[in-house]
């Protein structure tokens, strides 16, 4: 900021408008809303300064100009897509793409190679990325999570037989997108889906203060490659103790329709029933809440 604020006083005193440099408008571009508010506030001091010994109403003009400059290269984003179609995923690989320094992502389930692939090309370059994502999800066909993690993307995954079914995500702490849209060439290919991609500030910072509450809660997962090459994931869990992929599938079976989507509603009752009688693994997953003495859960 203080680059910016040399610029605008250094140029106080010319008697025309000049084209911005290359180098400001990228930063102006990189400014948040706090950091604009700040901003102006500062060039407002820096004008009363400049305005003292009879330079006043230059003062006004120069504050005018600088606000104008501010505003005109701010970044501002507020999109709606929808799918089946090129457009979602094409939005997400785009501004993935564009990110500098993080990338916090809370998705269901991530099956697209396109995608994942341009996780991998940026955190190559330096980009932290974080992802949040659901136990069940991971172990199906096709899945990319895995593959991430083993690429060293850090990746944390529920406790729960229900499942994290959040699909958001925030890019260097500016950029929020969210909606229906999960990660898979289904969704791309097929189903109707829709995304949001906002700058908006309020918006993007409540993402952030959420998936910064599910990244404490969440249990981290760890990948190795076993002997015949196929990757095996473990997940250490709030007592300490590490399970294997087998066993804590088995600890955390799934109990939601997404799971079960072609089976007869006499097989569904069956699996449902069945993996109810199986505990939660670890006995801490941050989802295990008791209901309350002498209150009854919905009818089924």
């Amino acid at each position: 900021m203080e680059d910016i604020i040399e610029y605008f006083t250094d140029i106080f005193h010319l008697e025309r408008h000049v084209e911005l440099p290359l180098g400001i408008v990228e930063r102006l571009n990189s400014l948040d809303r706090a950091q604009r508010g700040e901003l102006k506030s500062r060039l407002f001091t820096e004008a009363k300064r400049l305005g003292v010994g009879g330079d006043g109403v230059r003062a006004i003009r120069w504050l005018e100009t600088t606000f104008e400059q501010i505003e005109k290269y701010s970044f501002r984003l507020h999109e709606v897509l929808f799918s089946p179609g090129q457009d979602i995923p094409e939005n997400i690989s785009f501004y993935l793409s564009q990110a500098k320094r993080t990338v916090d992502l809370c998705v269901f389930t991530i099956s697209d190679d396109v995608l994942s692939g341009c996780l991998k090309a940026i955190s190559e370059r330096g980009v932290k990325i974080r992802i949040i994502t659901d136990n069940n999800k991971m172990r199906d066909s096709g899945s990319q999570v895995k593959e991430l993690a083993r690429c060293g993307i850090e990746v944390k995954v529920d406790n729960s037989r229900y499942h994290m079914h959040n699909k958001f995500g925030i890019i260097d702490g500016r950029i929020a997108f969210t909606g229906s849209y999960n990660w898979t060439y289904t969704a791309k290919l097929h189903n109707q889906e829709n995304l949001v991609i906002t700058t908006n500030f309020t918006i993007v910072h409540r993402f952030i203060d959420e998936f910064d509450t599910l990244w404490q809660q969440m249990f981290r997962l760890n990948v190795k490659a076993g002997r015949n090459g196929q990757l095996k994931a473990s997940v250490k869990l709030g007592n300490g103790k590490t399970y294997e992929e087998e066993e804590y599938a088995q600890a955390c079976p799934a109990d939601d329709d997404d799971d079960m989507p072609h089976v007869s509603p006499a097989e569904y009752g069956k699996r449902r029933k069945k993996s109810r009688t199986k505990p939660n693994a670890g006995g801490q997953g941050f989802n295990q809440r008791q209901p309350k003495a002498g209150r009854r859960g919905p009818k089924r």
